[in-house]
């Protein structure tokens, strides 16, 4: 059976590479009507916002060459899962099994399987994938290098901002999700503050598991740690996914229909 992963690089070093992969992906996925391609669609919009700034000399980055190479991990990661999805594989971490599994439900929203793949892909994969770009570039012993890899870390969370709007158009246009179209044309401001104050929180967290992760020289504590991360990502994952929610968008949709 074909996959939409068929014939591409599955190790994307650059996030060039990832932003290439990502855009093929997608375009596969949206022509058969794939509901994954709602994460796909919008995680491709970050990447190619962070590769533009990489290319420019007066970018955001104060280390384009460390970010490049994180998001070129971070969309191997991505792969990895979705490999795994496509072989009927078991994955790795709760966060990423809820999440497939929703995106193969009717009754889950586009905006609903973006939602579950940028957490599991944040609160799990971003910080396993941080935390060995720091190791293979040396740097997990230097408090300045450190200091300057937050920066850029924290420097996402912009680019981040810029594109909920295009998100919710996307999702909308390309996905027919309603509930992101509503947000897009009536409350766009309110849709990307409450985004972006998920969003942060979420990275925020990740840095701190970061730290804590170089900090641990036992295995055990290592381990420890990794429990912890794929515990709580999974029960973010539970909440984006309960049933419920279906429920309660309704009043909402009609609320911001009236406000119109």
């Amino acid at each position: 059976m074909s996959s939409c992963i068929d014939g591409l690089s599955l190790h994307p070093k650059s996030v060039h590479d990832a932003a290439v992969v990502l855009d093929t992906v997608t375009d596969r996925l949206v022509a058969a009507g794939d509901p994954r391609a709602a994460f796909t669609d919008v995680y491709g919009i970050v990447t190619r916002a962070v590769a533009a700034q990489v290319e420019r000399p007066d970018g955001m980055f104060l280390e384009p060459s460390w970010i490049s190479r994180l998001a070129g991990r971070f969309c191997e990661r991505y792969l990895a899962t979705f490999r795994w999805c496509e072989q009927g594989a078991a994955q790795d971490c709760g966060a990423w099994r809820i999440a497939y599994a929703s995106a193969s439900s009717r009754l889950a929203l586009p905006v609903q399987n973006a939602l579950l793949g940028f957490n599991a892909h944040i609160n799990y994969d971003l910080v396993f994938g941080i935390h060995a770009t720091i190791i293979e570039f040396g740097h997990d012993r230097d408090p300045r290098m450190l200091a300057r890899l937050k920066h850029d870390h924290d420097q996402v969370n912009t680019l981040l901002r810029g594109a909920v709007v295009e998100a919710l158009a996307r999702l909308y246009g390309r996905h027919g999700c309603r509930m992101s179209g509503i947000l897009h044309n009536f409350a766009p401001e309110l849709a990307t503050r409450v985004a972006m104050e998920l969003l942060s929180r979420w990275r925020e967290s990740v840095w701190t598991d970061v730290l804590a992760l170089l900090a641990a020289r036992r295995a055990s504590d290592r381990a420890a740690l990794s429990a912890g991360i794929d515990q709580r990502s999974t029960r973010v994952a539970q909440l984006l996914a309960l049933p419920s929610l279906h429920h309660a968008h309704r009043p909402m949709l009609r609320a911001l229909s009236s406000a119109a």
